[in-house]
């Protein structure tokens, strides 16, 4: 690890989460000076979603050379890198630059709450004292809570019940009957993980989304030596790159929208040529990109085996053996597999967050989740959010980097400065706001009638960025300065802050 420059003042950071987003930021702070930082992961173990998510199957949808930190290479053994291989990389990231001191296990963080006086947030983690902090940084995720239906009936159910993201390894499946409900992502890679171990699989389907080949394969020793050369390694991860950002042209491009049907279309033809039972009812009736498209080259041949039956119909309610679908028919299973999703649209729902002025950030947004590039609100000064509002929809390595820099940046500055704040101004918020929601009206996918998960309750899409990789990467590198208010450390914060012991409202002590 390089030699890090030592700074006269470092402001104290609290980092909330300790998955792909909360270890880049902790590395990005240490490479610019800044020791004094603590990550809080409530899980046991660091991870973040490649924590939970331990499902059999359990794999990267980007291939492995993007869905890395550009400052750390690894040997991958796979196009798409595993569950397994994913935290084993963070793991390993965590140790290479020294971050094992910095985390705080099984420590769930409850509140985050301005003080005008001290300039900083009290934070407040479940069962301690709390602590003050100059910066606070959410890093929990936006797919972190599970969504798991309110069907009547499901508190009955005589056997076992698990989500996708909770998956408890001490049941036994083998030879079972089990029902597993959803047809995104985490489907169409458990469908096939189980297909070989259980006796039955019942596949509910409400909504079939568009599934396009993957390509997945182990890498060649040939290839992995290629792959540890600099130069091949970065032309990887830039070719990726380019492919990604020429798939999200689907979405609003009317020429690249037709030509992704038609790749689907075709692969439900070689798929279910001799099924066309299968074929007519797994064929979207959306644009492709409408939802989350499925990359899979395991599900669809999963779905014709003789052990597996397709119910494209949705769960009504669970009796005490079995499920019962939107007509009425009863499915007695051993077994329920939620494979329902999260609770996307709900940002920061784990936690309170309090700003200036006694404001609630929950209360401030109502139904709306809003941020100055999903990173940042007035009002709340030195905060930001990881995987904020409206920056799903990318490849979520490259933009929880671009956001760990960018808090990084702005953290230095406070270093520079002697402490104070740095606060996104109302007019900046508003106009990226405008630009935003109007750039997202003119997406015609996502208005082709699907169910997703982008969607507020107020029927706002706060979860989808609308532009290119590139495009973020250039906002968040050129509009801080524009956007942002900054205000010195007076003296009476400087003056609260020295006192020799200070006593909260709670009782709480630093």
């Amino acid at each position: 690890m390089p030699k890090q420059p030592t700074r006269s003042y470092s402001p104290t950071v609290a980092i909330i989460g300790a998955g792909i987003g909360g270890i880049g930021l902790g590395v990005n702070l240490a490479k610019r000076g800044i020791s004094s930082f603590t990550i809080f992961e409530s899980a046991e173990s660091p991870g973040g979603t490649w924590w939970y998510n331990q499902y059999p199957g359990a794999e990267c949808d980007i291939p492995s050379a993007l869905y890395s930190y550009s400052f750390k290479p690894y040997d991958w053994s796979r196009t798409h890198a595993s569950q397994a291989e994913i935290l084993a990389y963070l793991q390993e990231t965590i140790d290479d630059y020294g971050l094992r001191p910095k985390l705080r296990l099984g420590a769930k963080v409850s509140t985050v709450e301005w003080d005008e006086g001290r300039s900083q947030y009290l934070v407040t983690v479940e069962g301690e004292a709390a602590r003050w902090f100059d910066v606070v940084a959410t890093a929990v995720g936006m797919l972190n809570v599970p969504k798991v239906p309110a069907w009547p009936g499901l508190g009955s159910f005589q056997g076992d019940v698990m989500h996708s993201a909770r998956w408890d390894k001490s049941v036994d499946l083998t030879g079972k009957r089990v029902a597993v409900v959803g047809g995104g992502a985490s489907a169409a890679q458990i469908v096939p993980g189980l297909q070989p171990v259980v006796g039955e699989l019942l596949s509910f389907q409400r909504e079939p989304g568009w599934v396009f080949r993957k390509g997945d394969r182990d890498y060649t020793p040939e290839e992995r030596a290629d792959l540890a050369r600099p130069g091949r390694r970065k032309r990887a991860r830039l070719k990726v790159f380019r492919g990604v950002d020429k798939g999200l042209k689907s979405a609003s491009d009317p020429a690249a929208s037709a030509a992704a049907r038609k790749r689907g279309e075709t692969y439900l033809d070689e798929v279910f040529g001799d099924r066309p039972e299968l074929r007519e009812v797994l064929e979207p009736a959306f644009q492709p990109r409408c939802k989350r498209n499925v990359l899979s080259d395991t599900f669809y041949p999963a779905l014709t085996k003789p052990n597996v039956q397709l119910v494209s119909r949705s769960v009504e309610s669970v009796t005490p053996k079995g499920v019962v679908d939107d007509q009425g028919h009863e499915h007695p299973v051993d077994a329920i597999v939620l494979a329902t999703g999260f609770e996307a649209a709900s940002f920061l729902s784990t936690l309170e967050v309090v700003g200036r002025d006694a404001r609630r950030l929950h209360e401030v947004w109502g139904e709306d989740p809003q941020g100055f590039l999903g990173i940042t609100m007035p009002g709340f000064p030195n905060f930001y959010m990881l995987y904020g509002p409206n920056t799903h929809g990318t490849v979520v390595s490259f933009v929880l980097e671009r956001q760990a820099e960018f808090v990084a940046r702005d953290v230095r500055r406070l270093a520079r400065a002697g402490g104070g704040t740095i606060e996104v101004t109302a007019k900046a918020n508003a106009w990226f706001q405008d630009k935003l929601q109007r750039m997202i009206a003119e997406v015609p996918a996502w208005k082709s009638g699907c169910h997703n998960f982008y969607l507020s309750r107020s029927g706002r899409n706060v979860v989808q960025w609308p532009w290119s990789h590139g495009r973020y990467w250039l906002m968040s590198r050129v509009l801080r300065r524009w956007s942002a208010k900054r205000r010195p450390l007076s003296a009476a914060a400087r003056a609260a802050r020295n006192q020799s012991v200070s006593t909260t409202k709670d009782g709480a002590t630093q």
